[in-house]
């Protein structure tokens, strides 16, 4: 049996729906595949199952009910956290108060939703970084900084250059949506086991 293929963008941890796979499912493999920052469309083809990220209350491309492609399973919502650049006058706080982001000069970038305190609009649309790889390198300049899912800042960051500053949890900002999707013409009895592995299933569990 070809193995199952499961796509998970940046931030995200796989392994321990990974190691409930081996223990529970003994005749398929799961593959696991990294997806890079510009690759979550193209990956929605290469996959069998994505894990990928939405804006707060959003849904994953595709699962809208009225014209569905794509099933979804919200799996958990991520913190947020400010970035900053190393040496700020906050970098050294364990946690920040959302009116204390009015201290930081917030970069606009794509991943910044309209849930989260404003940014600051660019003069240029066309100078908006294109992901948050590129929002951080100019964030790691002191141009200012930036809003981010907590576990993406955490993996993309420079700890040289940068600090990640988590929102405090009692003020803490809608967070961004963790989803399982896959492509409903794919909604094969694989798929649904691995989606019951994700929900905590057990071989011996009924679906």
């Amino acid at each position: 049996m070809p193995p199952i293929r499961l796509g998970f963008v940046r931030g995200v941890a796989p392994s321990k729906w990974a190691e409930r796979w081996r223990r529970v499912v003994r005749n398929q493999a799961l593959e696991l595949v990294p997806v890079a920052l510009d690759e979550v469309e193209s990956a929605r083809d290469r996959v069998d199952v994505l894990l990928e990220r939405s804006a707060p209350g959003d849904l994953p491309p595709g699962s809208n009910a009225d014209h569905r492609t794509r099933h979804a399973l919200h799996l958990y919502d991520e913190a947020v956290a400010l970035v900053v650049p190393a040496g700020h006058d906050l970098s050294d706080q364990s946690s920040i108060e959302v009116e204390d982001l009015e201290l930081v000069r917030l970069l606009a970038h794509p991943d910044h939703p309209p849930a989260w305190p404003a940014a600051e609009a660019w003069a240029d649309p066309s100078w908006t970084p294109p992901d948050a790889l590129a929002t951080l390198e100019l964030v790691s300049t002191g141009f200012g900084g930036a809003l981010l899912p907590l576990p993406l800042a955490r993996h993309l960051v420079n700890k040289h250059e940068h600090v990640v500053i988590p929102i405090a949890a009692e003020a803490a900002l809608p967070g961004t949506r963790i989803w399982a999707s896959w492509a409903t013409e794919r909604d094969a009895d694989d798929v649904q086991r691995l989606i019951g592995v994700m929900r905590g299933r057990t071989a011996r569990s009924s679906r």
